[in-house]
């Protein structure tokens, strides 16, 4: 079976209750510098991947375009440090089995999504994969779960400049999502609001402030790429997601008036539809919608509307946004294919691309050669199972991707 497939329309609508979620979003941080030594602990869109050991590589196979069978062409997309720990795991596999196995979850263990793209290869099946990689770490620290590491950064109101979105197992008790190159010193607070103001050390040397390095950083020159093989190099930052601000698209005017005569509407059923749902006659909203008459890419252009910026949704165990409609919802679920690798298991929805990070990775838009797809959705094995490891305690597998492109219409 493919491991992408373009999904059908339907008239089924895909209802998305954003009101009880657990979704992270990531969002452009930073363009790399020059001087900057990105690790497998970092997570970033465009250049070129930091393997799990300079000496372990995925097998060629792992990185040919399914469609072409070339790895000439193929570019990174994304690169996403996920560790995962037993309690987040075990609540996603009491979901779908009363037999719990968590012998391949290791919360010191390192673990990278890799997705990449064909660039010769826009639309075809196959044309971009997700490759999934582990290394073995030593240590049991179990303790700190999930939630905690969230719950201790959400809860202030400040934001770190560069934040890694998916690290879970970080021993820095200052900043339990990796560390911060911004950081004035040992003792400073990394998600406190940044004041640029200079503070002195222990020995009554003169630091400068976290918004003044940050400052230095952007004024850096941006690290080159070559972009025939890679797109520009960004590095995110997470949040929680939230529903604060209504988009504007989405709000009607205080003072509006339809006037249904003027309109000469002659079907009852299109002034019953009017009355419930007066959104539909706003042109702000319809000039948003390809799919005019898709439900689905309204409600995915209504959530992402709050966050706009997003490039990338994470959510393990949890349900995609979809673009746009598919056939059945639970059939989607039966043509995610069992890893082959660890066929008693199965896969799981974990993390997907918005389409906010195409603008960003392409320098300039071309309608023959630019990606089009609506979103990339990334399936992984629930139980983390790894077949083989090498000398260095790494192993790469690679998991299911299905995609939903951009309507052509």
């Amino acid at each position: 079976m493919s491991k992408i497939e373009e999904l059908p329309a339907s008239d089924d609508e895909h209802t998305y209750d954003h009101k009880n979620n657990n979704v992270f979003l990531a969002f452009i941080d930073t363009t790399v510098k020059e001087s900057d030594k990105l690790t497998v602990e970092d997570t970033f869109i465009g250049g070129e991947p930091v393997w799990l050991h300079p000496d372990s590589v995925p097998d060629a196979k792992l990185l040919e375009c399914g469609s072409c069978h070339s790895t000439d062409n193929m570019k990174l997309l994304l690169q996403a440090f996920s560790p995962l720990d037993d309690e987040q795991v075990e609540e996603v596999q009491s979901k779908y089995t009363n037999n719990i196995n968590l012998d391949s979850i290791n919360p010191d263990d390192d673990r990278v999504l890799y997705v990449f793209i064909c660039s010769k290869c826009q639309r075809r099946d196959n044309s971009i994969c997700c490759i999934r990689g582990v290394k073995k770490n030593e240590g049991t620290n179990t303790t700190t779960t999930t939630d905690d590491k969230i719950a201790s950064v959400v809860a202030d109101e400040g934001k770190n400049f560069q934040i890694n979105p998916f690290d879970l197992n970080n021993n820095d008790q200052a900043n339990p999502f990796g560390s911060n190159p911004f950081q004035a010193s040992d003792d400073a607070n990394p998600f406190a609001k940044p004041a640029d103001i200079t503070s002195e050390d222990k020995n009554g040397k003169v630091e400068p402030s976290v918004k003044t390095l940050r400052k230095l950083h952007d004024s850096e020159k941006d690290k080159e790429f070559d972009a025939s093989k890679s797109f520009k190099n960004y590095l995110l930052f997470v949040e929680e997601e939230r529903f604060n601000n209504k988009p504007d698209h989405l709000k009607l005017p205080k003072n509006l008036k339809i006037n249904k005569e003027a309109l000469e509407l002659s079907d009852t059923n299109i002034e019953e539809d009017l009355d419930k749902n007066p959104v539909k006659m706003d042109p702000r909203t319809e000039k948003l919608s390809q799919f005019l008459d898709d439900d689905t890419f309204q409600k995915f252009q209504e959530i992402v509307g709050y966050n706009p910026s997003q490039v990338l949704r994470y959510d393990l165990g949890g349900t995609p946004l979809f673009y746009s409609k598919i056939a059945n919802i639970k059939l989607f679920e039966n043509v995610i294919p069992k890893p082959e690798y660890n066929p008693s298991s199965r896969r799981v929805f974990e993390m997907q691309l918005m389409p906010k990070m195409i603008l960003d990775l392409e320098e300039t838009v071309s309608v023959k050669e630019g990606m089009e797809w609506g979103t990339i959705m990334v399936f992984s094995d629930m139980e983390n199972y790894t077949p083989n490891f090498d000398e260095h305690k790494v192993g790469y597998v690679k998991e299911s991707v299905k995609i939903q492109w951009e309507s052509r219409t």
